[in-house]
């Protein structure tokens, strides 16, 4: 077993736990709908990586096109749809149904790549797909608002189909391109998304001017405090950083195992709720997460022989 394997793991362990804070950082930011929260972090990840981008070295033009449609899929596509999934379909849902990501990432990450035979995958996933349907079960059924119920799961799931494309899509690229770093495509991108940001502001400002309260942002409150607090949580320690440290594990990890592990951003997700709301999980929840756990290991022991020999 390669020594990069075991390195590719705790990268994408570390973020997972970075991005398990997006479930529960917008509940900090009550006032601002999930456009204004989801424009805001893509707006200090863009500066972040702006920064960043003059010490970089220059980028082809190929990769330049690659992270302008990514940015674009992942910025407009995914996280406004985690915001509405979390406010219509409660957090813990949104956390549960994000956590199908494992699956559908191995699933295509091998369809795309032919690492391993899709037997390989099949108890794995059933083991992540029955933990989901065991803690997911009883919120269902409690659902006291069933249409707002179910936007909120519709919006899940786009964001959910939305991830795993972008994971395993980025994933090819960079090991497809490993003349461009970790760092720097995560700041390429940052710099891509921050091009879609002012387009967005600037497209909403002209169309929809009379819709916008501009004067909430102009008066320092505890509640924009909080806002941008929150803002630059997202932005430069889940965007920059979380994207970061995925990026070095696509390189040390077969794509559909690596796609097995993001069930920690669930795993993680979770106990970030469990905090927040100061209680422990419940013994389905906890029978759900044994059975994550048993797949990761399941996943371990079939994607250990996979892994590439990079260090």
């Amino acid at each position: 077993m390669a020594p990069g394997f075991f390195k590719g793991i705790l990268f994408v362990l570390a973020a997972c736990l970075i991005w398990g804070l997006i479930f529960v950082v917008p509940h900090f930011m009550e006032g601002f709908s999930s456009i204004e929260i989801a424009t805001g972090r893509y707006f200090f990840y863009g500066i972040v990586s702006l920064c960043l981008f003059f010490k970089s070295k220059s980028f082809p033009i190929h990769a330049w096109a690659k992270s302008l449609l990514y940015s674009l899929i992942y910025a407009i596509g995914y996280y406004p749809c985690v915001i509405l999934g979390l406010r219509y379909a409660t957090p813990p849902i949104c956390a549960l149904i994000m956590g199908i990501g494992p699956i559908t990432i191995a699933l295509y990450g091998n369809w795309k790549e032919k690492e391993c035979s899709y037997r390989s995958l099949v108890l794995p996933s059933l083991l992540i797909f029955l933990g989901l349907a065991i803690i997911n079960g009883p919120a269902l059924f409690a659902s006291q608002t069933p249409s707002t119920y179910l936007l909120g799961l519709a919006t899940c799931f786009i964001a959910l189909f939305t991830f795993s494309w972008y994971v395993v899509i980025n994933a090819r690229f960079l090991k497809n391109n490993r003349d461009i770093s970790s760092s720097g495509w995560s700041t390429l991108n940052g710099v891509t998304t921050l091009f879609w940001v002012i387009l967005f502001v600037l497209g909403t400002g002209l169309f929809f001017k009379e819709s916008l309260d501009i004067g909430k942002y102009l008066t320092m409150t505890s509640q924009l405090g909080g806002f941008l607090a929150g803002c630059a949580i997202l932005g430069v320690v889940c965007s920059w950083l979380g994207i970061y440290l995925w990026n070095l594990a696509t390189l040390h990890l077969p794509v559909s195992f690596a796609g097995q592990l993001t069930i920690f951003e669930t795993i993680f997700g979770l106990l970030f709720i469990y905090l927040l709301e100061q209680r422990l999980p419940t013994l389905l929840e906890c029978a759900g997460i044994t059975l994550f756990l048993i797949a990761i290991g399941e996943g371990i022991r079939q994607s250990s022989k996979l892994s590439p020999s990079h260090s």
